[in-house]
């Protein structure tokens, strides 16, 4: 794993920026959302100007931990909508990366 995006990474989630002992937890979000990028643009490797998409969906899967199996919850006046899968934005910013699959 780039240990440049893992720095990245660390320096959107305030609370683990000088925290060492979450990395491993890190590593393994953005092969997660490495995997999911793959997936969805037909790719073998993920390229240069996807690894801020790979930073930006391994940070939303940071943020859905202790929400799984969720599909909304409500607290305070707050609502939170989960979705499954990749989100709407993510899914746009990728188009352009997509390789068309011929069977």
């Amino acid at each position: 794993m780039d240990m440049e995006q893992v720095r990245k990474l660390k320096e959107r989630i305030p609370e683990l920026s000088i925290d060492d002992s979450k990395d491993f937890m890190l590593i393994q979000l953005l092969e997660d959302a490495e995997s999911s990028i793959l997936d969805y643009t037909n790719r073998t490797t993920i390229i240069p100007e996807i690894k801020p998409i790979q930073r930006e969906l391994a940070l939303i899967y940071y943020n859905r931990i202790g929400l799984e199996g969720i599909a909304s919850q409500s607290q305070g006046g707050i609502s939170i909508q989960v979705s499954d899968g990749l989100p709407k934005e993510i899914k746009s910013r990728l188009n352009r990366y997509r390789k068309v699959r011929f069977r």
